[in-house]
């Protein structure tokens, strides 16, 4: 077989198994549960404000891009985890990889298929966000565009640990996995401050390791800046975008890796 023709068969199939994931994923009931709880989320913020001793448009900012972010984790344990398990256990997976397709593309095919899902349900939520902002009197600035675009960032990198985990564990464990990986990533700056705190040669190398292991989720989240209207250090959307496209990249290739050598 000759590699253009195995590489043109390499992207039907991804393109069909991203198609048949996006498909699969906009049928979940769990989906639109996570999705009408963020909306809720987002509508309560509005009496949350009323009741609040800061200003009101703050409070709904604030509400409705955490709310957004929740829905990315929650979707990214629910559906991200148990799809990989759920190929394994309802046997279809073995006879997709029957077929002359590599697990890479599998892998890489639920990646995209998810994330387009996901990114559409996101997408509906944010235009909810801004169309109530909107009724508040509060038209969207140019940063809170950014903040729910780096969200939407942070969810590709959430989509992509939740396969990484699922191709090195049963979906259980994996979404106990990925929910550390959530906490951990927002609590990565606070290893550097103990690594300036600490005189340990060792425990600060330690430290250091996991500090540019870990991904620092924080990089996405900017709702300080949107709520007090601070600016940001020039180029940051774009750099933080790039940061969130090459760790997910990595996770992506070391989940590629590992499933190519599971034993099925």
């Amino acid at each position: 077989m000759n590699r253009p023709y195995y590489e043109k068969k390499n992207m039907n199939a991804l393109f069909q198994i991203s198609l048949n994931t996006f498909r699969e994923t906009i049928r979940n009931k769990i989906l639109y549960a996570i999705f009408f709880f963020a909306l809720l989320i987002i509508l309560l913020s509005v009496f949350f404000g009323q009741w609040s001793v800061f200003a009101r448009i703050q409070v709904m900012q604030d509400f409705g891009l955490a709310a957004m972010s929740l829905a990315g984790l929650m979707l990214s344990i629910f559906i991200g985890v148990g799809m990989l398990g759920r190929e394994i256990a309802d046997k279809t997976l073995y006879n997709l990889l029957s077929r002359p397709i590599s697990r890479s593309v599998f892998i890489w095919g639920k990646f995209f298929g998810l994330l387009a899902a996901l990114i559409l349900n996101f997408i509906l939520m944010a235009l909810f966000f801004i169309v109530v902002l909107s009724i508040m009197e509060a038209p969207p600035a140019p940063i809170l565009l950014k903040a729910l675009a780096l969200t939407g960032v942070e969810m590709a990198v959430m989509i992509a640990a939740a396969l990484f985990f699922s191709t090195l564990t049963t979906p259980m464990l994996a979404s106990f996995f990925t929910l550390g990986f959530f906490i951990a990533g927002h609590s990565n700056d606070l290893l550097e401050s103990i690594m300036v705190a600490k005189s340990n040669p060792a425990y600060t190398a330690l430290l250091k390791g996991i500090y540019f292991i870990l991904p620092n989720l924080e990089h996405f989240n900017i709702r300080s800046q949107v709520i007090y209207g601070v600016p940001l250090p020039a180029h940051w959307t774009s750099i933080a975008a790039c940061y969130g496209i090459l760790y997910a990249a990595f996770l992506l290739i070391m989940s590629s890796l590992i499933f190519s050598r599971r034993d099925l």
